[in-house]
């Protein structure tokens, strides 16, 4: 293992804000995750009800307002900066998607907080960095509990609280169950065979169709908290399994001294095909829209499996790019947005509909042959950025970010604004005139003007934190960028020796070097350690935004 791993580990043990894996589970074998049903019934009566006043008082200041848009949110899977046209990309067309930035607002400097798929979901619904729980920058597996904590206020519990009806369809990638559940096993986790409780119906979502995960098994549909398609004669099992290779990266999470990988035997005819997923994802996602009443807004969250690998077009896709599987896969992720948009379209919704778009991390450029290929073909997956998922440099979380909302936000614009998927849940409460609880959504800031156009210039955060596979920090203030280490913190970068004779850690500055090809850690001292306090505050408050934030009404 590298020394600048060992040294962020330290780090974030002496944080306090990285939990180990063995006193979480004990934390949740006391019950301290148990759902108070009742205590989230009333957050959500509370803030209905404040906003009800709130809008008796403000009467027609808040009249365009209160129309309440259907919101869709469509995020993409390993989806690389510079892998739609709209981004730059030239070898392969994505015109639906590029639909959304031609009628809305495209943004250029939108992050995941996290490189990878578990951290950013869980940033994305709590708007609070992942790194705060004891998952810390990695991803959970078939075996792990539910991370969302079901008594922490949600995105989709906000939107429950203004009258949305809501749905999560895709990869959840979050956990199921927790310790003590019926069928519950210390190494192998929740009984797929059981109701699988607590899981994304718990943290505010009314329906949830989807997967536990992408590559990882078992590769099953879950509805509500049920395996679609198991027998009584095939019931499913888990098996530890060491033989994916992801060892090392529990050497502080070892649950019992296994990995946490596993096999799966049985359930045979709950399985599914992967060439066959992202189309039977989209078709529930069009048939949820479908089956929505006029008279009730509605918040679909589509997290889609494309392009996580393993990569495997439906036929209808094959061989359709000049770059491969991989350029496929992408036509099929555009046909898939096509679909949704077509579905609002056929029900009249497009001009109250919210359609926003944007990937989990940065895409995968180094250690799959198909990825390989295509780059060799031309296709600049990341564009200029350097790094790849599992990195902390731009190009592991820099992502694509678009929105729509016909009337609302002006076609055709961009934004420059330092954003974050994290930012979702403070900005839709900005714009219903909420304020959020105080122990909810402690990293999230409002990009509301953003959004809207209203100040496309809008300063939203005063800094942004991110943090890679192996735990890498980096903290980002204006166009100042702080590494605390030598490497990108990826998976590969534990193998890199310490190397005493360079600077311990990278400083690069975005505006003139978006590449980050040139280390300035050492001209800049009073920079590097004004950033490693302002995250030694962020670490150690347990927040980043302010405790004492309202809802900024008008913006």
């Amino acid at each position: 293992m590298g020394a600048s791993h060992v040294q962020n580990s330290a780090q974030a043990k002496g944080s306090g804000e990285s939990r180990h894996l063995d006193s979480a589970f004990l934390e949740i074998k006391d019950g301290r995750m148990k759902k108070s049903h009742q205590a989230r019934r009333d957050l959500l009566k509370t803030i209905s009800a404040a906003v009800v006043v709130g809008l008796v008082l403000t009467g027609a200041s808040l009249a365009r307002r209160t129309e309440r848009p259907n919101i869709v949110f469509i995020l993409a899977d390993d989806l690389g900066y510079g892998d739609l046209s709209c981004y730059g990309a030239t070898k392969v067309r994505t015109p639906n998607i590029d639909k959304l930035a031609e009628q809305g607002v495209r943004f250029t400097d939108a992050h995941s907080p996290a490189s990878v798929c578990t951290p950013t979901r869980y940033n994305l619904l709590t708007g609070r960095y992942a790194w705060r729980t004891w998952a810390s920058s990695s991803c959970v597996w078939s075996n792990d509990p539910l991370l969302i904590d079901p008594d922490r206020f949600t995105l989709p519990d906000l939107l429950k609280s203004q009258g949305y009806r809501t749905a999560c369809v895709g990869k959840w990638h979050l956990g199921f169950g927790e310790p003590g559940m019926p069928g519950w096993d210390d190494v192998l986790g929740p009984d797929y065979n059981r109701e699988l409780r607590p899981g994304p119906c718990e943290v505010g979502f009314d329906y949830f169709w989807g997967i536990p995960h992408v590559g990882q098994l078992p590769h099953v549909i879950i509805e509500h908290h049920r395996v679609l398609g198991l027998t009584p004669d095939d019931p499913m099992r888990m098996l530890p399994d060491k033989r994916l290779g992801f060892e090392k990266n529990y050497i502080e999470r070892p649950r019992l001294g296994l990995a946490t990988a596993l096999g799966v035997e049985g359930g045979k005819s709950a399985r599914y095909e992967h060439e066959e997923l992202a189309m039977m994802l989209t078709d529930r996602a069009v048939k949820w829209i479908k089956a929505q009443s006029a008279d009730q807004p509605f918040f679909l969250y589509f997290a889609h499996r494309n392009i996580h690998g393993p990569i495997r077009p439906n036929k209808r896709f094959r061989g359709k790019s000049s770059i491969g599987a991989y350029g496929d896969f992408l036509l099929e992720l555009d046909w898939s947005v096509g679909e949704l948009l077509n579905a609002l379209d056929a029900k009249g919704l497009t001009d109250n509909t919210l359609v926003m778009f944007a990937s989990d991390n940065g895409a995968i450029q180094t250690y799959r042959e198909v990825v390989k290929s295509a780059t060799i073909k031309g296709n600049k997956i990341n564009g200029p950025l350097r790094g790849q998922k599992t990195d902390v440099y731009e190009g592991g979380t820099r992502v694509p970010l678009l929105a729509r909302w016909p009337g609302a936000i002006r076609a055709g614009t961009e934004s420059g604004s330092l954003v974050a998927l994290t930012d979702l849940l403070a900005t839709f409460a900005d714009f219903f005139g909420v304020d959020l609880p105080a122990d909810a959504g402690e990293d999230s800031f409002s990009f509301l003007g953003a959004l809207l156009n209203k100040r496309p210039g809008q300063v939203v955060r005063r800094a942004l934190v991110n943090d890679s596979f192996w735990n890498t920090y980096a903290i980002r203030k204006g166009d100042w960028k702080l590494i605390l280490s030598q490497t990108s913190g990826g998976v590969a970068s534990d193998k890199i020796p310490y190397d005493p004779d360079k600077p311990p850690g990278q400083l690069y500055h975005l505006g003139r070097d978006i590449s980050e090809s040139v280390n300035e850690y050492d001209n800049h001292p009073e920079i590097v350690a004004a950033l490693k306090k302002l995250l030694k505050t962020y670490q150690k408050s347990g927040r980043s935004a302010p405790a004492d934030r309202t809802a900024r009404k008008g913006q």
